[in-house]
């Protein structure tokens, strides 16, 4: 059976690098899912992730039509409840503060408030230096690790904004390395 990865994407610049890591894990024969936050849409559409991983993107908790499949009923249940790893790329600020702190008001975010108690959960953080840089971030990072979440990043290097320093997410590549060894 497919080990299935639930790829939670927020509404950050770094958000079209996903497009790999999605197609990178298609090809290694993991069982892909979407879900998108309404900021996320605005860098990069649904539509290229339903290509990539040939299923349906989520992008709301509320059903579109009161019947159907259970994601359809139960958008905010499925698919994270049977997710063997829930991945959120890129972690922005905004989206590690809620994930921190039990906020569920958006897909991504109550997906991860769904997930199994043995889901490998994994976050990427990808931002601005100096927001990266807060203390208040980095107390909502230090959460996030001690909930037992694994942190991949962010790097130094020349951000979208045209700054410099850490905030850079890591490479396509490396994580979906990562991704890949903690299913298999």
């Amino acid at each position: 059976m497919k080990p299935k990865v639930l790829i939670g994407i927020t509404g950050g610049i770094a958000a079209y690098k996903v497009a790999e890591i999605t197609s990178q894990l298609v090809k290694a024969k993991v069982n892909v899912r979407v879900v998108m936050t309404e900021a996320a849409t605005k860098f990069i559409t649904p539509l290229t992730f339903s290509a990539l991983s040939q299923q349906k993107v989520l992008t709301s908790i509320f059903p579109n039509s009161p019947s159907g499949e259970k994601d359809v009923i139960y958008p905010h249940l499925y698919p994270a409840t049977e997710a063997d790893a829930f991945v959120v790329i890129p972690a922005t600020a905004n989206a590690i503060a809620k994930l921190a702190n039990g906020f569920g008001d958006d897909i991504v975010c109550c997906s991860a408030l769904s997930i199994k108690s043995d889901c490998k959960r994994i976050f990427c953080p990808a931002m601005n230096v100096q927001m990266w840089e807060q203390a208040v971030v980095r107390e909502n990072v230090k959460k996030l690790n001690q909930f037992g979440w694994h942190q991949i990043g962010p790097e130094k290097g020349r951000l979208a904004c045209g700054t410099s320093g850490y905030g850079r997410m890591s490479s396509p590549s490396a994580i979906t390395q990562i991704i890949l060894s903690s299913i298999f």
